[in-house]
């Protein structure tokens, strides 16, 4: 008999509905599917089913598959089905993998917009015609394959797993429809026993790009179709164990849990089955068996094509708890048995681990705890939707070393396999359901509260509970992301709860169904107000910190607030992965021949974002706002989550003792779990590591420490630092022993940089014509324009390091993705220009003990303000500059930058500095860049950003050499800390691209010497500004100075 599930109240109507097809009728949510259950693996055996082997009950179908693309259902091959039907001259395709990524249509990025025209549940009515969808209504994607099967593999039940297919599917084998199913991050399972055979069979799938649950998919990803995830034939015997449910109940005192086991047995037999038992098994995370228990004593019975529930309650003494800093994990073995003889075993891996909510704030395992989390959409840059296990390796490894405790599944239900991952490497889980209709507006009731949409929402949750429920991992359910409110979420959560009540709800669009109060995308003052507004519940971001481009300003501000306040639960940084998949250069298509060639771009290749594939509508580079790379590379942004969200702060208590405050924000782990050192450097370069005794600081707690450094070891006019450093003292899977986990540092003894360098007072020449003043010494000259006050010329030994920029006051600085929709250019944009027409008043020039001073001093453009330039060649051929800025007028705008450009030759691509690094730091995001001396070549300073913008930075630097292979360059040394930025392209390149590749490699480089510059910001990328304090305001005085010269001379 077929099995519809359907729904019974009225189907939603916005106007008279024609005969509806099932994939635009949201009364149809599947035909013949399985029940949901849990993810479970069956084993022929215990022994094999306890080594994790793989197993004989499980024949995959991933790999080659025939396909045939159509534009529009009218044009698919209706009847490709049939088993006479020739598909000899179709197509090859990967499976799984989406069909764009592939080759054929075209993957579309939006954020809210829907891709089609908006007419629920109807997703082929006409759009406007520049849309995609216009011309490829709604593509369809036919799948065909054979299998295998013996007469063995026949004596039970044969079922297909679809791991996700976007959007909808109709399934038939051996030429007879199976059935129907939609909702694309949920497994579709078919009981396809009837319709095989022993030897060849095929299997054939019909995949719609859109459906009416489409209306509850508009998340803010790529838009892809096709079956992305593992199809897999499970083989089950006629009596097999259909679901089962574990939870872990601790005691009062968290030392002993209460495991209790629920089983679901079915029967497909015709006849009752009797004498059926279940043996289970507990085995400890060392592997020794803990406990083992039958259950039934083989007289359990089932009538015929009927369930049977069996429950197993245990008290396990002392368990070894699970958590994310410490992932015990237990192996429950159930061995299902008729008459003596093992049917199936399903093994599964668990931790004791107890989740509440009480006062107002987050409980495990009796520890109240804080969300360092970060939202993470499942990408790869040539696959698409679908993330190979190597890749999830590698993102898992660099979210612990992040530091990040908790993953954010956003928005929809991942591969089972990442939360495999996540139980064994220790990471709490935020798992949301595939719910967002966006486009109608966050809260809207349009779907959230209409009776015929009732049962999609309900579906998206429970189909997700029942998969994950025996996950440890996860911490909270998330009932979707930007989407409706209403009775639908009210229903949507009441059967989320009939099947798991051990895990809060979170659902940020309706609060009566979340036991969390949401901000969204606060700025940390914002953050610090909110709460008290109502502090009947505690408060999460789901969403904060939108790291797009160079952003990831103020994060450690936000974490200021949430440790103040125990009402704050903390945050998701908004996200992990650049969404940009691999365009041809030359070409707007995929490189499908490199489908399965990882993550890297080769030759001739860029990471695309919206529009690039002639996709609309789209929004840009809005989907470009990872942590790392779609390669994994990370940004210098993942560098300051990491330092942030570290699980050891650690601040001078009392400087002139050396004496420094130690916080262990872990929640279960002490600090004598790690190895503690402290490094000595003097001007950044390290002089001495000590390993100290074991710092046994319990969690929460704070100590204090006096660092180990003689006063003696330190020479006068010296910068001394010392970093203490926490790392690991075993090997992990995320890391090898030795990797620090938490490093800080301390300014030991400072040094006065504003005498500069030394001059010589050697013997100079001065030649003063109408135009140019130039300055000789021996083996050096320097040359001055005497009307704007710019150094057009620096040769030592006869040759030039200056290029076709000369050294003067430049304030511009491009904007980053976060000021590009913030008004940034019209707010500051009168200082664009305002070096270059800055107007002379005076210029004076003085010879005296051996030097020669320059002084000029102009008006600006802005606010009629003024600017002293004063130069000083001394004989040695340094050259010191010095520049002072008075504001002429009040409500003068904020200055990008202030500071002077220069360019030098293309041949000086070696740079060397003492300052914060090695990666790129700003002044609101540089904890996590530590002064030392740092070396690299001009390609690896700068910053691939995939959509072009401002990068580069290098802040609090002492000096900075820019040299060629041969050691020969120019030095700038501050008369204060200062920032540079070096490109081998111009501002003018960077605006007037979109792309990194499209970036010139020009005949110079171009350098800006600095004091300060305009902070990257961090809040959001829509709006909200970079705070004041990361700032410059334009009416105040400002005032720097560096020295120019070889760089052979040290300071």
């Amino acid at each position: 008999m077929e099995k519809i599930l359907i729904l019974t109240a009225a189907v939603c109507c916005f106007g008279t509905l024609r005969a509806q097809p099932d994939w635009e009728n949201p009364a149809v949510l599947g035909i013949n599917k399985e029940l949901p259950h849990a993810s479970l693996i069956p084993y022929r055996d215990a022994a094999r089913a306890f080594q994790g082997e793989d197993t004989e009950r499980v024949i995959s179908l991933n790999g080659k598959w025939k396909f045939r693309w159509s534009p529009d259902p009218d044009y698919r091959p209706a009847e490709f089905y049939r088993q006479d039907f020739n598909t000899g001259n179709w197509d090859v395709i990967y499976v799984p993998g989406n069909w764009q990524t592939q080759g054929y249509g075209t993957p579309i990025y939006s954020n809210i917009t829907y891709p089609f025209r908006r007419d629920p549940p109807r997703v082929t009515s006409n759009p406007p015609p520049f849309y995609t969808s216009y011309a490829a209504r709604n593509p369809v994607g036919s799948y065909r394959r054979n299998f295998a099967l013996s007469a063995d593999d026949l004596s039970g039940n044969v079922f297909i797993h679809f791991g996700g297919v976007e959007s909808a599917m109709y399934l038939w084998v051996n030429g007879q429809k199976v059935g129907y199913s939609q909702g694309s991050y949920t497994p579709a399972e078919f009981n396809i026993t009837p319709y095989v055979k022993e030897g060849q069979n095929s299997v054939s799938v019909e995949v719609y790009r859109w459906c009416d649950g489409s209306y509850l998919e508009d998340q803010d990803m790529w838009r892809l179709s096709g079956i992305f995830r593992d199809v897999n034939l499970v083989l089950r015997p006629p009596v097999y164990l259909r679901d089962f449910y574990l939870t872990t109940d601790l005691d009062e005192d968290y030392r002993d849990a209460r495991l209790r086991l629920q089983t679901v047995l079915r029967n497909t037999h015709t006849a009752e089955a009797g004498r059926i038992g279940l043996k289970v098994s507990l085995y400890h995370p060392s592997g020794d068996l803990v406990d083992e228990h039958f259950l039934g004593k083989e007289n359990i019975r089932i009538p015929a094509g009927d369930e049977s529930m069996v429950i197993l309650e245990k008290w396990v003494e002392q368990p070894a708890l699970w958590t994310d800093e410490e992932p015990n994990l237990y192996t429950l073995v159930i061995s299902l048995e008729q008459n003596g003889k093992v049917l199936e075993t399903i093994p599964w891996e668990f931790g004791f681990r107890e989740v509440e909510l009480k006062n107002r704030q987050l409980y495990v395992n009796g520890k109240s705890i804080k969300i360092r989390g970060v939202n993470r959409h499942e990408h790869h840059p040539r696959m698409g939707r679908h993330v190979d296990m190597q890749t999830m390796v590698r993102d898992i490894g660099l979210i612990k070393r992040a530091n990040v405790n908790l993953v954010r599944t956003s928005h929809y239900p991942n591969d089972p396999r990442w939360y495999r991952l996540c139980d064994e490497y220790g990471l709490f889980v935020m798992d949301e359901a595939n719910q967002e209709s966006h486009d109608f507006g966050t809260g809207s009731r349009v779907l959230g509260d209409h009776p015929g949409w009732k049962m999609a929402h309900v579906d998206r949750g429970v189909s997700m509970v029942e998969r994950d429920k025996n996950h440890t991992c996860v911490l909270i359910w998330s009932l979707g992301n930007e989407g409706g409110s209403g009775r639908n979420l009210v229903a949507m959560r009441k059967a989320m709860e009939e099947i798991d009540t051990t895990r809060p709800y979170f659902y940020h669009a309706d609060m009566q169904v979340s036991d969390f109060r949401d901000a969204d995308y606060p700025t940390p003052e914002e953050l610090a107000a909110w709460v008290w507004e109502d502090t009947t519940k505690m408060l999460f971001m789901r969403e904060y910190a939108h790291a797009m481009g160079n952003s990831l300003g103020n994060l450690k501000e936000y974490w200021e607030v949430i440790y103040g306040n125990p009402l704050q639960l903390g945050g998701c940084v908004w996200d992990f992965v650049d969404q940009g998949l691999i365009r041809k250069v030359n070409e707007m298509a995929m490189p499908v021949e490199n489908f399965h060639a990882g993550t890297a771009l080769r030759k001739g290749e860029f990471f695309a974002f919206g529009g690039d594939f002639g996709d609309r509508p789209n929004d840009g580079e809005f989907c470009i706002n990872g942590l790392v790379g779609p390669d994994r590379i990370p940004h210098p942004h993942y560098y300051e989550l990491q330092k942030v969200y570290q699980g050891v702060w650690m601040e001078f208590a009392d400087p002139e003792k050396r004496e420094i405050r130690i916080d262990n924000k872990y929640f279960f782990t002490s600090l004598n779990r790690f190895d503690a050192l402290f490094i000595l450097l003097e001007e950044g370069i390290e002089i001495k590591k000590v390993a100290l005794p074991a710092i046994d600081l319990p969690p929460g707690e704070v100590m204090s420490l006096l660092l180990p450094v003689d006063p003696a070891e330190m020479k006068p006019g010296m910068e001394y630092t010392g970093r203490m450093e926490f790392c690991l003292k075993k090997d992990l899977k995320w890391a090898p022993a030795g990797t620090p986990v938490a490093t800080e540092e301390f300014i030991l003894q400072g040094k006065d940089l504003s005498a500069g360098v030394p001059g010589n007072g050697g013997k100079l020449n001065t030649e003063d014509n109408a135009e140019v003043i130039r300055v000789k010494g021996k083996n050096f000259s320097v040359s001055f324009s005497r009307e704007t006050g710019a150094m057009l010329s620096y040769r030592v030994n006869d040759r030039e390091y200056v290029g076709s920029f000369p050294l003067e006051p430049y304030f511009w600085k491009p904007a980053n993705n976060n000021q590009q929709r913030n008004a940034y250019e019209q707010r500051l944009g009168a200082w664009k220009e305002a070096a270059a027409y800055r107007e002379p008043v005076s210029f004076s020039m003085d010879e005296e003990n051996g030097r020669v001073r320059l002084d000029y001093l102009f008006t600006l453009p802005v606010g009629n303000s003024r600017l002293l330039v004063s130069y000083q060649v001394d004989g040695n051929g340094m050259v010191s500059v010095k520049m002072h800025y008075t504001p002429g007028e009040e409500d003068i705008p904020l200055i990008p930058k202030f500071g002077m450009r220069l360019s030098l030759p293309v041949s000086l691509s070696q740079i060397t500095w003492y300052g914060r690094g090695p990666h790129e730091n700003y002044p609101d995001r540089k904890s996590s860049a530590f002064l030392g001396n740092y070396s690299m070549n001009l390609e690896e300073f700068i910053v691939p950003y995939i959509s072009t913008q401002d990068n580069a930075s290098r802040c609090d630097t002492r000096w900075v050499v820019f040299s060629d292979k041969q050691g020969n360059g120019i030095r700038f040394h501050g008369l204060q800390p200062f920032c540079f930025r070096a490109w081998p392209y111009t501002e003018y390149d960077i605006e007037q691209t979109t792309h990194d590749f499209q970036l010139p490699r020009r005949n110079q480089t171009t350098v800006n010497i600095d004091l300060l510059l305009h902070g990257v910001g961090g809040s959001n990328s829509w709006g909200k500004r970079t705070l004041d304090r990361y700032t410059l305001k334009g009416d105040r005085e400002w005032s720097y100075g560096f020295s120019i010269g070889p760089a052979s001379i040290n300071p």
